[in-house]
Order: C-alpha cells, then structure tokens, then sequence
C-alpha cells in the first residue's frame, strides 16, 4: 500500500514536471522556431505566452471537474491531450498552428495539475508525509525548469532525423513520457473526487479564458499594430469585467461562483497575490529575453545557451532543500535578501554581458540567482493561504496559482514587445544589449514593488521557529 502511495506521487510528479518543462524547454528554441517558420517578432512570444495562458484559464476549471467527475478520470483526459497537442506542436507548419496548439497544450496542463495537488492531499493525510511530498514537488519544478532549458538546448543542436527540423523534437519527446505515464496512472491510480462537489459553471469558464486570451494577444502584437491594442484591450477588459460580475451575481443567488470574490477581502491574499503578480511579471519574461539575447546578441549556440541557464535551476534546486527552514527561522528577512540577491544577480548580468563575459563568473551569477528565486517564491502561497476558512483554501489555491500563470504570460508579452520594439531590424550586438537593457529595467523595477511590499510585511505573516520553540517549553513547564 505505501509502495502504491509512492508509485502514485511518482506519476503526479511526472505529469507536473512536463507541464513545467514545457515552458521552458520552448525558450531556449524560440531563435531556431522563429528561423524554422519564418516568425514575425510580434507573434514569436506567443508561443510561450499562450501556453501559459491556456494553463491560467483551465487551472480552477479543471479542479472543479477533477472534484465533480473524478481526478483520476481528469488526469488522463489531460495526459491524453497533452499527448496530442505535443505532436501537433512537432508538426505544426506555421506560427499561427503552433500558437493555437500551445494554447491547447497549456489546457490540457490546467486539467492535470489541480488533479496533482489534490491527490497529494488525498494520498498523504499525515503532515508529516503530506510535508515530505510538496517538498518533492517543489523540487519537480526546480527540475523542470533545469532540465527544460538544457533539453532545449541540447535537441535543438541535434541533426534533424525523420522531421524536417531539429526544434521540433522538443516536443515530440513528450510523447513516449506521455504514453509511459498513462499506462502507470490507469494502473496505479485510485479514482478521487468530492461528492459534495456542486455543478460547474462553464459559462464562467468560456468568458475567462476568452478574456485571457484576448488581453495577452492584444499586447504581444500591439507594439507592431498599435491599432490591435486600442481595439482588443478594451474588449478583453470587457469579458474581465462580465466575468467579475457573473462571479458576483451567482454568490447572491446562493450558486457556487468559479471564483470567490471573497477571497480578495482577506488581506494576506491580497499581499501575496500583489507580490507574486510582480514576481511572475519578471520571472518568465526574464527566461525569453535571455534565451534570445544570449543566441542572436552574443551569439552562443543553442546548447551553450542552454547549458549556461541550467547553473540558474540549479541554485533553484539547491536552495529549495533548506529555503524552508530559513524562512521558520529568520521570517520575512529571507524573502528580502532573496529579492535582493535577484537584483544583484541582474545588475551583474548587465556588466558582464556588456563586455560579453559567458564564464565561471557567469555561471555563479545564474547560480545566485535561482538561488533567490527559492527563497522568495515558494512563501507566498504561504502566505496567500494564511488564516483562510477550510472551505475556501481550495478555490484559494487554484486563484493563486491561476495568476501566478496569468502574470507570467503578461510578463512575457509585455516585456517580449518592449524587447523587440527597440531592436526593431537591427541585429548587431549594441542593439540587443540595449533592447536587453530595457527589459531589465522593467524587471528591476517589478523586483523594487516586490521589495517594497516585503519590507512593510508585518513580521507576524511568517511563523518563526523561535516561538515555535518557546510554545514547547511552556508546555513542558505546566506538566
């Protein structure tokens, strides 16, 4: 029976390593896609970015229909998706087809990764166990992101065999995993679902991610048809805004709304929710920029490229082994020198790659910076689900990691645009350091709100191991 336990985590974090590489395995590819079909710069971003988005608009969806229909029943019909939009992507023979199949994809990711955190709550009653597997899950994503960008990389580099071009085995390679997977979890897997799960609303659902969709489009292409934007932002906000009020209106009629507008007036949600949207804003955007300037800036081969931002999933990696214990020891002081640490980390980026430095200095600032990554990231879905009823921590987890997605494709559009503005068809090195330049100072600045709202964080947001301690001797005392 543990042994099936452990059989199952290992499918979980499986799935949820895939749908963490798949963002990443594209960044170190974008210049070989971009080359391959003959992208425009406008619409080069998307590929990362609507991925992302397809992940944002179905994360509560698909934990609503994990809970009514069955997770087991979810997870497979998203491994089975992913699957097909995998070799879709491998096959794709424009821009357009591959947006729209990488927007698939990230659906079929927002249907398995609710179904992942749910059956870790299911499977692992104990803390102590339930502890020891979102540690693994931390690490799953570490992973993903070290090894999604060597994988980029190092396929990119390989000599087209059986498909026409090399960047196309980045996502092909998801289907012998894909199959593997499925056949384990149709095996392993025990069926999981709420009974007490209510009537789904898809209404909500469509008019979410039309919204979404709309929105992240409008900016990726807007820089080049200012037109679009004028046009298409003020309508994504309109399907927002009828979402927001749908929400509303089904809480007065006593119907369980997709979201929770309730949430928003808890203030630990707010702050984290604040921070983590600035994070996010930087974080994904910052892996584009890069993966682009270091291959058409500086001129590194892909598997340089890629190889040189593993250093930085490998400070992530390292870090998350004991970020936690830091943070229950010393509190918020660990999220602000992690922040700190990114700023430092980028202003160094700055200087060496001006005078074109790609070395062991390199690779210990990419190392730091992963580093930071750890210690600020994972504590503000701790705080995001501090002091909120039992009943809404679900709809809680599933809004937060929603916007953590959502912020992240904004990221790169947004920055993507800005980056691609300023290089306009220039493509000497002075040109792209500038247009690099620029993103960081959008980053910098996202890192400055960060730390600002860190350093007015009340210190009683984050448990500290002190009083933890104090609590025991009490204890001990009064018997």
């Amino acid at each position: 029976m543990k042994n099936k336990k452990h059989i199952s985590l290992l499918i979980l974090l499986l799935a949820h390593l895939l749908t963490i590489l798949d963002i990443f395995v594209v960044n170190v590819a974008i210049p070989s896609i971009q080359e391959g079909l003959e992208s425009p710069d406008g619409k080069i971003q998307l590929v990362v970015a609507m991925y992302m988005v397809g992940f944002a608009s179905f994360l509560i969806f698909g934990g609503k229909i994990g809970d009514y229909y069955g997770r087991k029943k979810i997870f497979i019909l998203g491994m089975l998706l992913f699957l097909c939009t995998s070799v879709g992507c491998g096959i794709a023979m424009s821009t357009n087809q591959l947006i729209a199949l990488r927007f698939f994809q990230g659906v079929s990711a927002g249907l398995m990764s609710p179904q992942v955190l749910s059956y870790i709550q299911v499977l692992f009653a104990d803390h102590k166990e339930r502890t020891y597997a979102m540690g693994w899950y931390g690490i799953a994503i570490g992973i993903g992101t070290m090894l999604g960008q060597f994988l980029g990389g190092f396929f990119v580099e390989l000599e087209p065999f059986i498909v026409d071009q090399s960047w196309r085995y980045i996502f092909l390679i998801n289907v012998p995993i894909c199959v593997i997977a499925l056949v384990l979890a149709i095996c392993y897997l025990d069926e999981s679902r709420d009974n007490s799960a209510l009537q789904i609303d898809y209404t909500s659902a469509f008019i979410l991610c039309v919204g979404l969709i709309i929105l992240v489009f409008s900016i990726a292409v807007g820089f080049e048809q200012n037109t679009l934007m004028k046009l298409f932002i003020p309508l994504s906000l309109l399907f927002l805004l009828a979402f927001l009020f749908r929400q509303k209106k089904r809480k007065l009629n006593n119907k369980e709304p997709l979201l929770d507008l309730k949430l928003f007036s808890n203030k630990n949600f707010n702050i984290a929710v604040s921070a983590s949207a600035l994070f996010m804003l930087m974080l994904d955007a910052y892996f584009f920029v890069l993966a682009v300037f270091l291959q058409e800036g500086i001129k590194l081969l892909p598997m340089q490229a890629g190889y040189f931002v593993v250093f930085q999933g490998g400070g992530f990696i390292f870090a998350s082994f004991f970020s936690a214990r830091l943070v229950l020891r010393f509190g918020k002081t660990v999220l602000i020198f992690g922040v700190l640490l990114l700023i430092l980390a980028l202003i160094l980026q700055l200087v060496f790659f001006y005078f074109q430095i790609i070395d062991f200095r390199g690779y210990l600032v990419m190392f730091v910076h992963g580093f930071g990554v750890a210690l600020v990231l994972p504590s503000f879905a701790n705080i995001a689900l501090k002091g909120l009823p039992e009943n809404m921590i679900g709809n809680a987890s599933g809004v937060y990691s929603t916007l953590q997605q959502l912020f992240g494709a904004l990221g790169i559009a947004l920055t993507g645009s800005v980056f691609y503005y300023f290089l306009k068809e220039n493509r000497d090195f002075q040109h792209f350091y500038n247009a690099f330049l620029y993103t960081a100072f959008i980053h910098l600045f996202c890192l400055g709100g960060v730390l600002s709202i860190l350093i007015f964080l009340p210190k009683s947001i984050l448990p500290k191991k002190q009083k933890i301690k104090e609590k025991k001797i009490i204890i001990s005392n009064s018997q």
